[in-house]
């Protein structure tokens, strides 16, 4: 997970839609348990629970993805909720211990389902950890539980995108609008010595086989954030930022996946001085709604680097 460039100023919105977006009324409640998921590392004194991206199936069953720890590997896990925040670990979908040896860490997932009725997972991949050449990869199967089938090859490479010389990609969000699929993703000029971070676009017309039509976008996603779509249609984005200094949590909507978007002017969650679970970041943020009241859902991840990470909550009240 990467999160220097919350100083590079890798976004600016266009104006302000002529919309207002409803979840700029909801206020943010803690859980007040703490962490609503938390995975200790086997024969270790570290815990690795990350990216947390929440959906329903179509069951209605609650279940999250998030990046956890697959025989000393970075992998995709899966949880099954309870309730919003009584989360079980049901084990790996994509990682070594499924056979999934390529690419070696696997982190940052988005589910989707297909418009084909596949079951996909966006994910950013890579083999070298020291240079962190990450790239968007996408596993598909029938059934939301796997057994996934990795494509070999990225659906969205490093390389020349969109006019810039991208050497790493993060936090991949695919969501459907009228009929096309719209990809928004980070794009990074370096790893070691990071000048710039892009908001970059694609869309897909075969069900998210193949991505094109580059572009630079105007999506509130840096630092580590997803979109999530709306039951109107509309789109809703999250993201951290700096707000006075700290870690904050931003949100921002649009009736279009690429924008405009209007953002609230302040923070939806800040770091809380002296909280055990977010001393160190307070990132990897997404929007879940609850069917039962209509009412959003953040998730997103806490750390103290020198003891783990583990994924949080908090809700929203009006």
């Amino acid at each position: 997970m990467l999160k220097r460039a919350l100083v590079l100023g890798c976004l600016a919105l266009t104006p302000t839609p002529a919309f207002s977006c409803p979840m700029f009324e909801y206020d943010w409640v803690r859980h007040e348990g703490g962490p609503v998921l938390r995975d200790q590392i086997v024969n270790e004194q570290y815990e690795a629970a990350s990216d947390p991206h929440v959906f329903l199936d179509d069951e209605g069953r609650k279940l999250m993805i998030y990046s956890g720890d697959d025989q000393d590997e970075i992998a995709i896990k899966l949880a099954y909720g309870h309730s919003w925040t009584e989360w079980q670990i049901l084990g790996t979908l994509l990682g070594k211990s499924q056979g999934h040896d390529l690419p070696v860490s696997k982190e940052t997932a988005f589910y989707f389902k297909a418009p084909n009725g596949q079951h996909q997972i966006y994910f950013i991949g890579y083999n070298d950890q020291e240079n962190y050449d990450a790239e968007v990869y996408l596993a598909q199967a029938s059934a939301v539980n796997g057994p996934y089938v990795i494509k070999p090859e990225p659906v969205v490479p490093r390389g020349l995108l969109a006019g810039k010389q991208v050497e790493v990609i993060t936090s991949p969000s695919v969501v459907e609008h009228e009929g096309t699929l719209y990809m928004s993703f980070l794009a990074w000029d370096a790893f070691q010595d990071v000048s710039e971070v892009w908001v970059l676009g694609a869309v897909s017309h075969d069900n998210g086989e193949s991505w094109g039509d580059y572009r630079e976008v105007t999506v509130p996603i840096g630092m580590e954030g997803q979109i999530t779509k709306l039951a109107d249609g509309s789109f809703v984005a999250v993201r951290t930022w700096e707000h006075e200094g700290e870690e904050a949590i931003m949100i921002a909507c649009a009736d279009h996946p690429f924008g405009p978007y209007e953002e609230r002017e302040e923070p939806i969650l800040e770091m809380m001085p002296g909280d055990p679970f977010e001393t160190d970041e307070l990132i990897a943020a997404q929007i879940t709604i609850d069917p039962a009241t209509g009412k959003p859902l953040l998730y997103y991840a806490g750390a103290i680097h020198a003891a783990g990470w583990w994924i949080m909550q908090a809700r929203g009240e009006r």
